[in-house]
C-alpha cells in the first residue's frame, strides 16, 4: 500500500521544537554553526531546505546524526511532492470520461475501479505520463485530421497506447526492406488458409524480417482501421480488424506494408474506415493501388474480366493466383462489375488468433 500523506511538515519544524526544548535562540544556533540567522530563519519557516553541509553542522550543534536531518528533508520532499500528485490527480478526474476506461479495464491494460482518482492514476501508468494534458503530446499528435471531422482523439491515442505496449512482446531482428518485399507473395498464399493458421504465420514472416504486427480491437468512437509507424529501430503495423472479412482484412494489411516499402521512415499513418479522414491523400492512393496491384496483378485482372465473371471462374482465378476468393470477390464488387450479395458467402468474417 502507498502512503499519501494529507500534510506534510518541513524539517525546520524539527529544528525549531529541538531550539525551544533545549532552551536555544536562532542567535545561538548561529554562532554554534556559522549559519546566519537569516538563513536559519528560513529553514525553520520551511522557506529554505536542509543541505548535506548543513545536515553535517546541525549534526555537532543539535544532535542526531547527519543522516537523521538529510532524510527529514527526504523526506519532506518526497511528502510535499506526493501532496501535489494528489491535488494534481483530483483536477483530472474530469478528463477521465473522455478515455475507454472500461474498455481498457476489460482487455487487462488498467486495472478495474470505480474511484476516479485511482483512474487518473492507472491512465497516467498505461500512457507513461504524468498528466492526461500531455497525452496529446504523444503519438496521436502525428495524426491530427483535417477539417472538423469528430473523431474520438482520446480512444484513437489509447488504441495507439495498446499497439506499442504489445509491440513490446516481440524480439524483432534488424528490419530489413529487401526481405519483407520478397516475403509479400509468401505471405498472400497465406490467405488461402483458416484464419486460426493464417494470422500465426503472417505474425511469424513478418517477424522474421523486422516487422511487428499487433492486432488490437478498435475503441468505439475511433472508427480506426489500422496504422503503421516505427516504434524504437523496428516498423510495427497494428490492426483493428474492423470490418472483419477476410478481402477486407488482407488489402489493409498490404495497404500498410506498402507504406512501409512506398514511404519514409519518418512517416506516419493511421486508416480510418472513413477514407476522407487520411492525412495524405496522396500517399494513401499509391498505398491503396500497391495493395491491389500485389493481391491480384493488373494485367491478370484485365484477364479476368474478358471473360463472364461467374462463381466458378472467381474460385478458378484464385486457385490459379494461390489468394482466397475473398479477395477476388472483393475487388470484383468494389470495381461494381458484380453485386456484394452475389458473393457474400465467398467472404467470411474473421477471428484473428494471437
Amino acid at each position: 500500500m502507498v502512503y499519501n500523506p494529507n500534510k506534510v511538515i518541513h524539517p525546520g519544524y524539527t529544528v525549531a521544537k529541538i531550539l525551544s526544548r533545549e532552551g536555544m535562540t536562532q542567535k545561538n544556533l548561529s554562532e554554534r554553526t556559522g549559519l546566519t540567522e537569516k538563513h536559519l530563519s528560513q529553514i525553520i519557516n520551511g522557506e529554505a531546505s536542509i543541505t548535506v553541509e548543513t545536515a553535517l553542522l546541525l549534526e555537532n550543534a543539535l544532535g542526531g546524526t547527519a543522516s537523521f536531518w538529510i532524510n527529514l528533508e527526504k523526506k519532506y520532499q518526497e511528502n510535499k511532492a506526493r501532496v501535489e500528485r494528489i491535488s494534481l490527480i483530483e483536477k483530472e478526474t474530469d478528463l477521465v470520461s473522455g478515455f475507454p476506461y472500461s474498455e481498457l479495464a476489460k482487455r487487462g491494460y488498467v486495472e478495474k475501479t470505480r474511484d476516479a482518482c485511482k483512474k487518473v492514476e492507472n491512465l497516467w501508468k498505461f500512457f507513461g505520463v504524468n498528466s492526461l494534458c500531455f497525452v496529446q503530446n504523444t503519438e496521436f499528435i502525428a495524426y491530427r485530421m483535417k477539417s472538423a471531422t469528430k473523431v474520438k482523439s482520446e480512444a484513437i491515442a489509447a488504441w495507439l497506447r495498446c499497439g506499442e505496449i504489445e509491440s513490446k512482446k516481440f524480439d524483432l531482428p534488424e528490419y530489413s526492406e529487401s526481405k519483407l518485399k520478397e516475403s509479400l507473395p509468401i505471405i498472400k498464399r497465406l490467405s488461402t488458409l483458416d484464419s486460426e493458421n493464417f494470422s500465426e504465420g503472417i505474425t511469424k514472416a513478418l517477424s522474421d524480417v523486422g516487422v511487428g504486427l499487433v492486432y488490437v480491437a478498435h475503441f468505439h468512437g475511433t472508427g480506426v482501421s489500422g496504422a503503421v509507424r516505427w516504434i524504437g529501430n523496428n516498423p510495427i503495423i497494428q490492426l483493428s480488424v474492423l470490418g472483419a472479412y477476410s478481402d477486407i482484412f488482407w488489402f489493409n494489411l498490404y495497404h500498410e506494408l506498402a507504406h512501409l516499402i512506398l514511404h519514409s521512415k519518418k512517416d506516419k499513418f493511421i486508416e480510418f474506415d472513413n477514407k476522407e479522414l487520411s492525412v495524405s491523400q496522396e500517399k494513401e492512393i499509391e498505398a491503396d493501388k500497391f495493395a491491389t496491384d500485389i493481391l491480384i496483378p493488373e494485367r491478370d485482372y484485365k484477364k479476368l474480366l474478358e471473360g463472364n465473371v461467374t462463381r466458378a471462374v472467381i474460385m478458378d482465378f484464385a486457385r490459379n493466383q494461390q489468394i482466397h476468393p475473398s479477395i477476388v470477390a472483393g475487388r470484383l464488387c468494389h470495381d461494381k462489375k458484380i453485386e456484394w450479395s452475389v458473393v457474400s458467402d465467398l467472404r467470411p468474417r474473421l477471428r484473428i488468433v494471437r
